[in-house]
């Protein structure tokens, strides 16, 4: 085999991804609260920024505030802290934080019981997951890590499951629901004994079989269901400290004079101005040329900013205007009325590659006069119908949703007779559709929807 060693020449186009690029793409993608965050950052950063946030509500006036509070307010000594003036000092209003686990110790500190035993209560606690449930195999490793007998643990443990709220220290779902029953004092072998056993029939309702196996008729069924469904599966959750996600609209649908416009939602947004300061020093003949490059060099990266962030503004309201044209009958009208569309068809008509629509939409959304709405919702596929138009996935939902809600409970509706219902609405939709439809709704299927009695 003969090898060239030989130079070649060849021409080619590739798209480099410059740095400025980069964040261009990245702001189109960030959601607003995304967007406020970045500014933040790159404020810290960069010396040139200077940010501040507008607030159209105008300025609150804090004396008249506080004085107005303290003519209608109760004020007790133990809620407010008072300064030396005898006024409301809003440094020390700090908000009280409760977690699971500290709600549980501080209740077993009440218990008369040695260091020992609060020692093992406390590690047990904080043994529990953020619902309130122990590992059984944790079990073991306490006992070992402890050093101490299972009668010993079993005996905190029975502390623990004491406490608030009920139901907690529970290593199953069937063991939290007993320990409910035995904290409330609901003394009833039957029940305890169907929660141990049949949690999944009744959840299945098959209620003739529990009814048979328990030698039991539908009223007392009803009465032992009507308790379960008053226990909580999850007691722990009410403490869960979850950080709350925001979500701030990037566009107000208004109707003004009978038609409906985009209008950008700039409230509170934050401003970026360029500091004074470091522009004089540019303007000075004498300053240092290494300074005049670094100053120059910033100046160069927040103009960019706040030309990538402009062209995130103006890319989404050009969006939400085509979205809006594409959707009006939804805005006039309600959700059953959303027609299909594709991402593609926006970029074909506003002339810009469908990536471009895809980060555009990304975790943007519009206050609509149906409520707060992701762009993304807008985007589904359509199905065929008698009519001229195609029907949205998400009215199609919608209507299954509307079919089930006002079904007979005692005789739920199959997948094939909600298609047959649909199909008469002009809706050509197989069973296999009907199915994929009810599952992302999470809509329980007949069989598990069924009911004798109302509940």
């Amino acid at each position: 085999m003969e090898i060239d060693y030989g130079l070649e020449l060849s021409q080619s186009q590739k798209l480099i991804m410059t740095t400025k690029l980069m964040q261009s793409l990245k702001i189109l993608n960030m959601s607003a609260v995304e967007l406020e965050n970045e500014i933040k950052k790159q404020a810290e950063e960069n010396p040139i920024i200077e940010i501040d946030t507008k607030d159209n509500d105008g300025i609150v006036d804090w004396e008249k505030y506080i004085k107005n509070m303290q003519k209608y307010t109760y004020k007790d000594k133990n809620e407010f802290a008072y300064n030396v003036d005898n006024e409301v000092d809003f440094e020390n209003m700090v908000r009280a934080t409760h977690n699971l686990y500290d709600y549980l110790k501080n209740q077993i500190r009440y218990y008369k019981i040695d260091k020992t035993q609060r020692k093992i209560c406390e590690y047990i606690i904080d043994s529990l997951d953020e619902n309130g449930y122990l590992n059984s195999q944790d079990e073991k490793l306490i006992m070992e890590k402890l050093k101490i007998d299972k009668n010993t643990y079993d005996k905190c443990k029975a502390y623990v499951q004491s406490l608030e709220p009920n139901g907690v220290g529970g290593t199953t779902l069937e063991e939290c629901l007993s320990i409910q029953l035995r904290n409330l004092n609901i003394k009833d072998s039957l029940l305890d004994q169907i929660i141990k056993e049949d949690l999944d029939n009744i959840a299945n309702k098959k209620i003739k079989f529990i009814c048979k196996k328990y030698n039991i008729n539908q009223e007392q069924y009803k009465n032992y269901i009507k308790i379960i469904k008053h226990l909580e599966p999850k007691p722990g959750k009410i403490y869960n400290t979850e950080d709350t996600k925001y979500i701030k609209p990037d566009v107000i649908i208004r109707k003004i004079n009978g038609s409906f416009i985009v209008v950008g939602n700039d409230k509170n947004d934050i401003s970026i101005n360029i500091n004074s300061f470091y522009q004089s020093i540019l303007n000075q003949e004498d300053a240092d040329e290494d300074t005049k490059k670094f100053i120059k060099e910033r100046l160069d990266s927040a103009l960019n900013l706040i030309k990538n962030i402009e062209n995130r503004k103006s890319t989404t309201i050009k969006i939400a205007k085509s979205i809006l044209k594409r959707q009006e009958e939804f805005f006039e009208k309600g959700q059953n009325y959303i027609k299909p569309m594709k991402m593609q068809e926006l970029a074909d008509e506003l002339n810009l590659h469908q990536s471009t629509i895809s980060r555009g939409v990304n975790g943007k959304y519009m206050l609509t006069p149906f409520g707060m709405f992701e762009f993304k919702y807008f985007f589904s596929k359509g199905l065929e119908t008698q009519g001229t138009e195609n029907t949205s996935a998400i009215s199609i939902k919608n209507f299954i949703k509307d079919i089930i809600k006002k079904e007979n409970k005692a005789k739920p509706l199959s997948d094939e007779k909600i298609k047959q219902l649909l199909n008469k609405k002009g809706v050509n939709i197989s069973r296999r559709t009907v199915t994929k439809y009810r599952e992302e709704l999470e809509i329980l299927p007949s069989n598990k929807r069924k009911t004798l009695f109302l509940e």
